[in-house]
């Protein structure tokens, strides 16, 4: 609570603050940021999770990135971590989290009309619309349920069937984890809620012919776990599996000739062991985290920005807080990330 206090705060007068200022107190230069959607239709699968953008604000966010960064590819940041090659001064790189359709249909024509490159993570067990991501399942849920007027006392006996508390139906279904996923599952088919009709019809995620095409306009892609579980909740040997098998499929469907990670949710709480295993220059070059603007002592791990709040802020707002809040968090030295 004290975090959303700060940061809400600091939105309304970090603005004011010129951006050479705040790069040059917190010696931070470069900027790694990432969306999963961009869309002016209201997306069920995401509605409840977060604010999605819309087109016109994507294009705001991207020109005030063009004005004061320069873009640079997944192939220079590994030039620059491991051959010694200087970034461009106020570089950033852009990424895409879990393989939507939107990357294809709105995000992938955006960035080629202004000549920005971006890497996009795949989760490979939803390719080709095979099955939706949890978290997805409980936002569909959450809308449906709405519609169907179902109450919390028919909800209810399912999650005491699970051990789960439950107040309401939005922020018990958004409480279920990966491993309950059972759980969305079971209440999906007592009220009539069909995950499948609904990939069939609206087709949430890339597929292979998209996939490829957009290789062919010289985006570039890497894995994101098979089935994006949070991996801090995983033992060692199936974050490896997770890690090592969907990258596995995209070597084999689409023969990328480099590998590159970036963690589903969240890096926090994963140990040094996991990077000793999947970091390496002949390995995986490259892993991503998603915990802002903060240092790293593991050479190829960086950490990116999230874009997508649950505000429409600008990108002006956003930005400059993030700086705002790295400068803020030196001062106690809570801006470098250690593992165990």
């Amino acid at each position: 609570m004290l975090k959303k206090a700060l940061i809400k705060s600091l939105h309304f007068f970090s603005s004011n603050i010129p951006l050479t200022w705040l790069k040059s107190i917190s010696g931070q230069d470069f900027l790694a940021i990432f969306y999963h959607s961009i869309s002016d239709s209201e997306l069920p699968h995401l509605k409840h999770l977060y604010r999605v953008r819309g087109t016109a604000l994507f294009e705001k966010d991207l020109d005030y990135l063009l004005k004061h960064f320069r873009p640079v590819g997944l192939a220079e940041l590994i030039d620059a971590v491991y051959h010694n090659k200087k970034l461009p001064s106020n570089a950033f790189f852009l990424s895409f989290d879990d393989g939507l359709a939107e990357c294809y249909h709105i995000i992938a024509p955006i960035l080629k009309k202004k000549g920005i490159p971006a890497t996009f993570f795949l989760n490979s067990d939803f390719v080709d619309n095979k099955a939706l991501m949890f978290r997805y399942k409980a936002s569909y849920l959450i809308e449906e349920l709405t519609q169907k007027q179902v109450s919390t006392a028919q909800l209810a006996p399912f999650f005491h069937q699970y051990q789960l508390p439950f107040l309401d139906l939005k922020s018990g279904l958004l409480s279920v984890r990966w491993h309950q996923e059972a759980l969305l599952d079971a209440i999906a088919v007592a009220f009539e809620v069909d995950f499948k009709a609904f990939l069939k019809d609206q087709k949430p995620y890339l597929n292979q012919e998209q996939i490829l095409q957009m290789i062919g306009d010289g985006f570039t892609f890497g894995s994101h776990s098979q089935n994006h579980p949070t991996y801090n909740s995983l033992d060692l040997s199936s974050q490896i599996e997770q890690t090592l098998l969907s990258q596995a499929y995209l070597k084999q469907h689409f023969q990328l000739p480099y590998q590159t990670f970036a963690f589903p949710f969240t890096d926090s709480g994963v140990s040094k062991a996991f990077f000793d295993e999947i970091l390496g220059e002949e390995k995986f070059p490259l892993t991503f985290g998603g915990a802002g603007l903060k240092h790293e002592v593991i050479k190829g791990q960086l950490q990116r920005f999230g874009m997508e709040t649950q505000q429409l802020n600008t990108p002006k707002q956003l930005i400059h807080t993030e700086y705002c809040y790295y400068i803020i968090k030196s001062i106690f030295r809570k801006n470098t990330i250690y593992r165990n």
